[in-house]
């Protein structure tokens, strides 16, 4: 397997994690750090408190109100869901990577730093975070779905998705960087549709799949948009498995 990594955008309301619901349970892993709790029936770790990076990955003691607390991180739960499962997940959901950034420049506000600026922990942090998907988890083949919000603006007539960061890391593109696929949900009249491809829109994609989806609504599907013959709903699911079937075709027949 080639793992994948995917990017769901989305103003807050519209439905990013209900997404993970076409998600196989049984081979996904969900770290949920939002302003909610989580609610689908899924494996999950639920961060109460951010205290710093790499206590939020790998986990250790923290000094909190005078006394020494454990902390479990990511790699903690990982470890957890094989204990349980008697294999590591093969899918691991950030919910939201939005609001991590928040509590790192939180933290980078309130803390005096070595670095010389606040810009330069934030970075260190966000750079930290960048690196455990990408060594920890996507080489060794484990698909990362980062969830975010977007903040909507208009541009010459044109309805812009805004990503979400600070200083160097979203000046170079933020979580819509680091990622193959990336997708915008959003309310369009009485629906939910996903943006597959658009940079006003914060959307892009390899695989031959329409610029715009419909998305099925699970809580009343006869209230979903009546689709064309040849269309179908979007769902995460789908769009996670042909991102690895493409991607595994690409390394088996042209790495060296």
């Amino acid at each position: 397997m080639a793992a994948a990594k995917i990017l769901v955008n989305g103003e807050s309301g519209t439905g990013k994690t209900e997404l993970l619901a076409s998600l196989d349970p049984s081979k996904t892993l969900v770290i949920s750090r939002d302003s909610k709790a989580f609610s689908l029936p899924m494996p999950h770790m639920l961060v109460e408190e951010f205290y710093g990076m790499d206590l939020f990955l790998y986990g250790g003691e923290v000094t909190v109100d005078s006394e020494l607390v454990q902390v479990e991180g990511v790699v903690n739960k990982m470890e957890a869901f094989e204990a349980k499962f008697g294999c590591y997940p093969e899918t691991i959901v950030f919910d939201t990577v939005s609001q991590i950034t928040m509590d790192v420049i939180n933290i980078a506000m309130k803390t005096p730093n070595v670095y010389g600026s606040q810009g330069a922990e934030i970075n260190k942090e966000l750079g930290t975070f960048v690196d455990f998907l990408h060594e920890y988890l996507e080489l060794n083949d484990i698909n990362i779905i980062l969830l975010s919000h977007v903040i909507k603006d208009k541009s010459d007539e044109a309805t812009e998705y805004v990503g979400f960061g600070q200083g160097k890391f979203a000046a170079k593109g933020g979580w819509f960087s680091i990622v193959d696929e990336s997708i915008t949900i959003a309310q369009e009249g009485s629906y939910l549709v996903a943006y597959t491809k658009g940079s006003l829109k914060q959307a892009r994609s390899k695989l031959d799949v329409p610029a715009k989806m419909y998305i099925e609504s699970t809580g009343d599907p006869i209230k979903s948009k009546k689709l064309k013959e040849d269309e179908v709903y979007y769902t995460l699911g789908n769009h996670l498995d042909m991102v690895v079937e493409a991607n595994s075709k690409v390394t088996k027949e042209f790495r060296l």
